[in-house]
């Protein structure tokens, strides 16, 4: 077991990182002019010169170069050790950094969460939730296996998680989001938000900017604000989709499915409509509205009859 508590002088505008075998992570916005780390590891093999051995084969050092720091430990040897039928490992590293830093954070196994910071943040981890709080920058995150949760996060996002649900909400500037085996949540967005899912529904409500929702395995359920729409691309391989615009969007709309009805309480002027394929203008026409299902009803409503989630 090891336990090291340490300050370190830093600017703001610095970057944190942080590369190590395994732990959760956590880096929250502290005083302006220093760097704090609380690290914990421990290792349980049920052989002490092997846990003393995986120790020193991995050191946790902290260096700082110019106005960067770097806490690592990491071993090439990570593999080896594993071998054990009694192996348990566990690690925290709770580090605060001055508001205005960047970081970049990598851990082979736990969960990384950063709140409150203002700069670029990636985040990766092959196995583990991620979790950005009032981040006001950049942000890229990875996960081989959790979910993802945005809360209040202003600026471009690039996340993604071969199996859990992602969840974004009260934020503004782009999202790209995907997911190989979950949900997609996305509630009070403002601007570009492209989401994507393998195995599950996709929920996009009040997403102010040009909307694109794919899943393989899910239904669809999105609002937008307005008045001023943007292009709305959602499409489905198995699940209905229901969208409310405001009623005084411009918008042509083509909506098909191949096992289902649609039904558009707006007043489209319709250019061709069947049971399965509907095509028209709501107040002139304008952006694109494009809706495709291959099993599932389609519906168009306004937005009015709706409660507002903001």
């Amino acid at each position: 077991e090891e336990n090291i508590n340490q300050q370190i002088d830093a600017a703001v505008g610095g970057t944190l990182i942080v590369d190590v075998d395994f732990g959760a992570i956590e880096v929250t916005a502290g005083a302006d002019g220093k760097v704090a780390v609380e690290a914990h590891r421990k290792v349980d093999f049920g052989d002490e010169a092997k846990e003393k051995e995986y120790l020193a084969a991995a050191p946790l050092s902290i260096v700082k170069e110019g106005n960067s720091i770097t806490v690592r430990a990491h071993s090439s040897r990570r593999e080896s050790f594993w071998s054990f039928r009694h192996s348990r490992t566990d690690g925290q590293y709770t580090i605060s950094v001055p508001k205005s830093f960047n970081v970049d954070l990598q851990t082979a196994g736990g969960s990384i969460i950063t709140s409150e910071l203002a700069g670029s943040v990636k985040s990766h981890t092959s196995g583990g939730k991620l979790k950005f709080v009032h981040v006001e920058g950049t942000i890229e995150g990875k996960t081989s296996g959790g979910s993802i949760l945005l809360d209040g996060c202003n600026g471009p996002v690039e996340i993604e998680t071969s199996g859990g649900d992602i969840t974004a909400t009260d934020g503004r500037g782009s999202l790209h989001a995907r997911t190989s085996g979950g949900g997609i949540y996305v509630r009070n967005f403002s601007g570009d938000t492209d989401v994507r899912t393998s195995g599950g529904e996709l929920s996009l409500k009040q997403v102010d900017g040009k909307l694109t929702g794919r899943t393989s395995g899910g239904s669809i359920t999105a609002s937008v604000p307005g008045p001023a729409v943007s292009e709305v691309n959602l499409e489905s391989s198995a699940g209905s989709i229901d969208l409310a615009l405001p009623a005084t969007a411009a918008v042509d709309i083509n909506a098909q499915t191949s096992a289902g009805r649609i039904t558009a309480t707006l007043p489209v002027v319709l250019v061709s409509a069947d049971h399965e394929h509907l095509r028209g203008q709501l107040n002139g026409g304008g952006k694109a509205v494009v809706l495709r299902t291959s099993a599932g009803s389609i519906t168009i409503k306004s937005s009015s009859s709706e409660t507002a989630e903001r």
